[in-house]
């Protein structure tokens, strides 16, 4: 092993190609970032207006219906953007066959989740605002779009389209707590946001493309990709059922204050789990290309991947901690002081998502989907049993703990199978910053 040195760092950001993805990675932060910073203080002026009640009940009902998110999108956006990076020329089939799958998911997604809820919520409120939250879902067929802009490493065009849908999302929230019209009127301001942005979508690909997105479906790419994202649409159930299914559980045990609490002390911890996700997505196309034509380079680039990771979850993690209790307190209110407990406890789970989406994103190019779909399915059935054994004994802090204990099994998990074993050993490298001379 050598270790890595100040003259292969620098000749590595120059090279032509780094800039480039750092580019367009730089544009994907700033855009959710300032997304997030708008949604964030905005979403604080939401959850004071409505109270931990009724804040409470809009947050059930948007984690009930993400519950059966996975019916809107079949797990096939991470395989479309690989395969618009390998097969470049099949764009419009992959585009077209994807947008439909996607479409027809989303209705089937409003017709289950609504039916379901019928019969399991009794109060009119919940499930109106399962019924208004659950139509954004239709529009998020035109998210194929970003894959395509993603896939040709110019995310600048998608990011503009975000921040003009997100500063008009927190215009017209304001507007609608100025005039008092309440958590209906609240939660429908989703749907608006979904239309805005699917317009926005099929604006910039109009603009490169000088054609409106093709939306014919080919069916040998159909059953390749219902074939290939079948093991990620059951991660994705799995994965949502332990990223959702604590606040359902609170609902169900407790009440929709309780929920509202927990929620604030989620919207917290997790503001900087888009993170690793848009590193990951934007350095894809570099890591598949790695892996196409140099191995050396593509093991290096996995060991640079984790580390920036691992730190980045560690020092963003100490922060949440130290910051919760001030910013709770202060942009929050009184109402929401239990949330501080919470969330110092939470905030410890940002390492293990970070290290998480590292792995996803090898696991995805190696095509070792079943192994990711374990992970996940271990995360989410740890994460029920010990929401329902701890929520009875500590309330909403045993929630926490539940959630903390059950989101590190994932990485874990990966050490009993032989082909990801060696990851976790990269991930241990990866923290002393080292590389391999293969």
């Amino acid at each position: 092993m050598e270790k890595i040195n100040l003259q292969n760092l620098k000749e590595k950001i120059a090279h032509p190609g780094f800039q480039r993805y750092f580019k367009n990675t730089g544009w994907v932060f700033f855009g959710q970032f300032f997304s997030l910073v708008i949604a964030f203080f905005v979403g604080a002026y939401v959850a004071r207006y409505l109270g931990p009640k009724n804040f409470g009940s809009m947050s059930y009902a948007i984690s009930f219906v993400s519950l059966f998110g996975f019916l809107a999108g079949f797990g096939v956006d991470s395989i479309l953007n690989r395969e618009l990076v390998k097969c470049p020329e099949k764009k419009d089939e992959l585009l077209g066959t994807s947008f439909w799958m996607k479409l027809v998911g989303g209705l089937l997604l409003i017709i289950t989740v609504n039916t379901i809820s019928f019969f399991t919520n009794s109060d009119f409120l919940t499930k109106t605002l399962i019924l208004i939250f659950s139509f954004t879902f239709i529009f998020q067929s035109f998210n194929v779009i970003g894959s395509f802009f993603q896939s040709q490493v110019i995310s600048k065009k998608v990011v503009k389209a975000q921040i003009v849908t997100s500063l008009l999302s927190a215009v017209i929230k304001l507007i609608f707590i100025y005039l008092n019209l309440g958590v209906i009127w609240i939660m429908s301001i989703y749907i608006f946001d979904s239309i805005t942005l699917a317009l926005g979508f099929i604006f910039i690909y109009y603009k490169k493309e000088k054609i409106f997105l093709k939306i014919k479906i080919n069916k040998t790419i159909l059953i390749s990709l219902l074939k290939n994202s079948a093991p990620i649409m059951f991660s994705v159930i799995a994965l949502t059922i332990y990223g959702k299914i604590d606040q359902v559980i609170i609902k169900k045990m407790l009440d929709e204050t309780a929920v509202g609490v927990y929620a604030v002390a989620v919207k917290i911890s997790e503001i900087w789990y888009f993170i690793p996700g848009l590193i990951c997505t934007s350095l894809f196309p570099a890591i598949v290309n790695a892996k196409k034509t140099d191995p050396r380079s593509y093991k290096k680039r996995i060991i640079a991947l984790y580390s920036l990771l691992i730190y980045l979850g560690l020092a963003l993690s100490i922060i949440i901690f130290f910051l919760s209790e001030p910013v709770i307190g202060l942009v929050f209110g009184p109402a929401y002081l239990l949330s501080i407990k919470i969330s110092k406890i939470y905030a410890w789970s940002g390492i293990s998502v970070f290290l998480m989406t590292g792995f996803w994103t090898y696991l995805l190019n190696e095509n070792y989907t079943k192994i990711y779909l374990f992970a996940t399915i271990t995360g989410a059935v740890s994460n029920i049993i010990l929401n329902l054994i701890f929520i009875p004994r500590y309330g909403v802090i045993g929630s926490a703990y539940a959630t903390l204990i059950s989101y590190w099994l994932p990485p874990l998990s990966l050490i009993l199978f032989k082909k990801t074993r060696p990851q976790i050993l990269l991930a241990i490298k990866s923290i002393a910053m080292y590389k391999d001379n293969v």
